[in-house]
């Protein structure tokens, strides 16, 4: 884990999330990039035709950015004791999910760290096509923090596995964020009643993934509910894990939850942050 990527609209929740993602980077040992994303909406003038010139809005709003960027990086670090060498700020102009992939593609990011509620509404934003968009087009994790997350080191990471695709390498996916931060894994797949031959098919998965990672901290459990989304959410209610980790791959059933009442629930009630992967797919 080398780069944490950050993007930031100065608000107050924002400022709370890059609290948490200054905590991984102090665990990491990563730098982390603030970014901020401006865009220029020019003035409509109704009567008097007037001249602007864009060019000079947009070089006054990128100063106004790098002031403000700058404001909040110094707070950040006077908070989080976080080096100022950890620390690298970035000002683009842009679409904000085009930007962020792109930058994440281009400086190698390992993880991308997000608010929710801001002064631009990220959870609009990031939940439903541009979030999967952002996820899909980026070779790194998104971990999405909720405001008033508590700011505490994660101790437990549950994995919703669905049991398709490669779930080894998923899972190790999950266990090379955890393991660095001294968090327990947990495993966790959700059948319903009426799946056909699901019994059969989940304990083969249940019996090849413990005994792959017999070795490692690490729990693999298998329940089978009436539906599938209640069965998570009784599931992260009665057991309280730190984060829940989900994987997206195209035609995904996870993928179809960006905009569900999941991600409802779990981001902007429960507060759980949630980490999203791209997950290997058989070839």
């Amino acid at each position: 884990m080398k780069t944490i990527l950050f993007p930031t609209d100065f608000s107050d929740n924002a400022f709370h999330s890059a609290q948490y993602a200054a905590m991984l980077a102090k665990r990491f040992d990563a730098k982390l990039l603030l970014l901020n994303v401006y865009s220029v909406i020019l003035p409509i003038v109704s009567e008097s035709p007037m001249i602007f010139d864009k060019d000079d809005i947009v070089v006054r709003r990128q100063n106004d950015a790098e002031q403000s960027l700058q404001v909040f990086a110094d707070k950040l670090m006077e908070e989080t004791k976080l080096p100022t060498e950890q620390i690298v700020q970035l000002v683009e102009y842009g679409l904000l999910t085009d930007v962020i992939a792109d930058t994440a593609k281009g400086m190698n990011v390992d993880l991308i760290v997000m608010g929710t509620h801001g002064a631009s509404y990220m959870i609009d934003r990031w939940f439903g096509t541009n979030a999967e968009k952002v996820v899909e087009s980026s070779n790194c994790p998104v971990w999405v923090v909720p405001e008033n997350t508590p700011l505490n080191m994660p101790k437990v990471i549950m994995y919703a596995a669905d049991f398709k695709e490669d779930e080894v390498t998923a899972t190790y996916e999950v266990l090379a964020l955890a393991q660095p931060l001294g968090a327990t894994c947990k495993v966790i797949h959700v059948h319903d009643y009426f799946e056909l031959n699901a019994n059969q098919t989940v304990k083969q998965e249940v019996a090849e993934l413990k005994e792959e990672f017999q070795n490692f901290d690490i729990s693999i459990k298998d329940i089978n509910r009436e539906e599938i989304v209640k069965g998570l959410e009784t599931y992260v209610r009665t057991h309280k894990p730190d984060v829940l980790a989900m994987a997206v791959y195209e035609k995904s059933f996870f993928s179809k939850l960006f905009n569900s009442s999941l991600t409802e629930h779990f981001v902007q009630e429960a507060k759980l942050p949630m980490l999203f992967f791209k997950k290997p797919v058989y070839s």
